[in-house]
């Protein structure tokens, strides 16, 4: 037996087996490139022990801790890139004029991906810069299409804006911000071009701009204050600034209400003021109402849903105002009945005329369901009757002067009748409603003789209250911006109701006409003196008379529905006339000359004050459209001013989705179908119609 200090022989030979296998089985991942070729053992390390005795560059091929497969991977996709790369340099630099300037840099071993990142960078800021000049552009051509420009000084100022070289930031310049809110003319434009412009105009441009800027004035920064002082809260979550809140109902009060006397101006101011949620004349259900349709012509940045974006204003309050009234459950009350017909009306403007009626027809049952208060002694009982009066129109009236104010848009100050004038437009009220049923009911059992004696005994009352208006009220180009609302609701009944007479008609019209050279065999001889019109015509002119007035007095910062109606009403009546020459007739009203002796001027003023229009409201941006696309598909030639003016504003006044904004029954007055109120004949379906058709 062996001594036990001595070591098992047995044991000695187990354990050295041992050690060899493991170190047979000790595997590295990669060895470098020198003992790959010698076919040497190399121990891994880096730079392995086999090259340091041998005083050779170690290299390896695969990475610390990668294996050769991943390796190959690794490099083949490099290579990928590194070839996707030169392709996409090679693409880039074949419509580049430095492409001389990027291969120098190759030639002198720069990274092509440092080169790549470089020119991207450079193309994102140029992007980004012919964005914000496209913004620019757009903006600036809303605001010439707004302002009381001509049709001649669009025209001229135009190659300005065809240069695109404004500055990106001009949104945030203090030139631009003096425009917002404010009425602006050609010569506050061309200072305001002259300023803002980076490289200089055209000489031509440059000229034009230096006469007009002289007339610059700046505008007096009082008129920012709000006529009327509110809180936001407790009416409205959508915003917490009184001041917001206070240019709001200024803008509301001193442009919508005048008219349209919906609400008591002292008694909401009150109530509003006060904050309790249970005052009488204010609740948030009518604030939002009013806050929606003043957004329509305001340029407060708290107005816009989408930044610049004109259509977009007031969606907010317009969409919480029919959340508010859900939750009312058709509750009968003086606020409620406010709301519905303000929001009724701006609903329109909106191009959704079809919630207009909806929301009407709801009106006019709570109307009739709500009580009027009992005449009793007291100044709070007469105000109760004096608001539930004015809200139906049947008001008690006394002739209290009072001062409009076109603030924040102007500084004008005029002084009319605002009970006068609540009490004429009940009277038209009546007789534009007795012209709707004449033309649009149903009169199966009325006689072609009786038809034409019932819109002759119209016509007659019509032209007598006209020409028995008071003198505050009688048409001249220094009205007030509420009275134009008048006289275009006037214009828009008498030109329908002889325009029907004359379409229902035809034998009345024949022999009218006989003697009558066609229009579409105008020729030299057919002078104002041998094409008389009929009496639409004459009509139509006198109504682009009054939009032209509109548009040199106010502008289109101010959008009121009956300026915009007439000038939809005159190009749809005026495009199937366009090569008439019209004279003058003693018919109109005496003192009312008209400017217009063709058709087509008329055609120009109206169509370019329907554009002006349209960049703020959608109604008349879809009929604008509307005009466009039927002469278009009727072959007919619009007027080459009107062209012009149309092409050079053209990405202001409609967009690609436009069309799907529109919920509208408005109906296309140079149609045949539309006198039958054909539903294919109906703005909404005639311009998904077009665009479908691509036209």
């Amino acid at each position: 037996m062996a001594s036990p200090s001595q070591p098992d022989p047995t044991h000695t030979n187990d354990r050295s087996k041992k050690s060899a296998a493991q170190a047979r089985r000790h595997q590295i991942a990669v060895a470098c490139e020198q003992c790959r070729r010698r076919k040497v053992k190399c121990n891994g390390t880096r730079p392995c022990t086999e090259c340091g005795l041998r005083s050779v560059h170690c290299v390896y091929e695969a990475q610390a801790g990668e294996t050769r497969t991943q390796a190959v991977k690794r490099k083949y996709e490099d290579l990928e890139q590194s070839h996707d790369a030169l392709l996409e340099l090679i693409d880039l630099a074949a419509s580049r004029r430095d492409a001389p300037d990027i291969l120098s840099r190759v030639k002198h071993g720069d990274d092509i991906h440092d080169i790549l990142a470089g020119l991207k960078e450079g193309e994102n800021l140029y992007e980004a810069q012919q964005g914000g000049r496209s913004m620019v552009r757009r903006m600036l051509l809303s605001c010439l299409i707004q302002s009381t420009a001509s049709v001649q000084e669009i025209i001229e100022m135009a190659p300005f804006l065809a240069e695109q070289r404004l500055r990106a930031d001009l949104l945030e310049t203090r030139e631009w911000r003096s425009l917002t809110n404010r009425l602006v003319s050609a010569p506050m434009l061309s200072h305001l071009m002259l300023s803002v412009n980076e490289n200089g105009a055209q000489t031509s441009v440059n000229d034009f701009a230096a006469t007009q800027s002289n007339a610059w004035s700046q505008v007096d920064s009082r008129l920012d204050i709000p006529a009327f002082s509110v809180p936001a809260l407790p009416w409205t979550r959508l915003t917490r600034n009184d001041n917001v809140m206070s240019h709001l109902v200024s803008i509301f009060l001193t442009t919508n209400n005048t008219y349209g006397r919906y609400v008591e101006e002292d008694l909401f101011v009150a109530s509003m003021q006060s904050g309790s949620s249970i005052t009488e004349y204010c609740s948030p259900f009518l604030v939002h109402a009013i806050c929606a349709m003043a957004c329509q012509n305001s340029e407060h940045p708290a107005a816009f849903v989408h930044t610049d974006d004109f259509i977009s204003r007031g969606e907010h309050f317009h969409d919480e105002a029919l959340r508010l009234w859900l939750l009312e459950e058709g509750r009968a009350s003086l606020t409620n009945l406010q709301a519905l017909i303000i929001l009724s009306i701006e609903s329109g403007f909106r191009g959704k005329d079809k919630m207009t009626i909806t929301l009407l027809a709801v009106a006019l049952q709570m109307n009739n369901d709500l009580p009027f208060p009992p005449a009793m002694e007291g100044k709070v009982a007469a105000d109760r009757v004096r608001a539930r009066s004015h809200v139906s129109w049947a008001t008690h009236y006394f002739d209290v002067r009072a001062e409009w104010s076109g603030a924040p848009f102007l500084a004008s100050r005029i002084m009319f009748r605002p009970n006068a004038l609540m009490r004429e437009r009940c009277v038209l009220t009546r007789m534009n409603s007795e012209v709707n049923h004449l033309l649009f009911a149903k009169q199966e059992s009325m006689s072609s003789r009786g038809f034409e004696k019932a819109t002759s005994d119209l016509k007659s009352r019509l032209l007598g209250w006209y020409h028995m208006l008071p003198d505050d009220l009688t048409f001249r180009s220094d009205l007030p911006a509420p009275v134009y609302e008048l006289h275009g609701t006037y214009l828009c009944a008498i030109i329908l109701l002889c325009s029907h007479t004359e379409t229902l008609l035809p034998s009345k019209k024949a022999s009218e006409s006989q003697d009558r050279p066609s229009p579409t065999t105008r020729t030299a001889s057919a002078t104002p003196e041998a094409a008389p019109a009929p009496e639409s015509l004459l009509y139509a002119l006198q109504a682009a008379r009054m939009c032209q007035h509109y548009r040199e007095t106010y502008g289109f910062k101010i959008t009121s529905p009956f300026v915009f109606q007439t000038a939809a009403l005159v190009c749809l009546i005026l495009l199937n006339r366009l090569d008439f020459s019209l004279t003058y007739s003693s018919a109109l009203r005496e003192g009312n000359p008209i400017p217009f002796y063709d058709a087509r001027s008329a055609f120009e003023e109206s169509y370019r004050c329907l554009l002006g229009i349209g960049t703020r409201v959608m109604i008349a941006r879809g009929v604008a459209r509307m005009v466009y696309q039927t002469v278009k598909m009727t072959g007919r030639v619009m007027p080459e001013a009107a062209t012009k003016v149309r092409e050079i504003v053209a990405e202001a006044t409609w967009g690609a989705s436009d069309v799907h904004r529109i919920s509208s029954s408005y109906p296309n007055y140079s149609l045949p179908e539309s006198i039958n109120s054909a539903a294919e004949a109906t703005m909404e379906a005639l311009l998904k119609q077009w665009e479908a058709m691509q036209v």
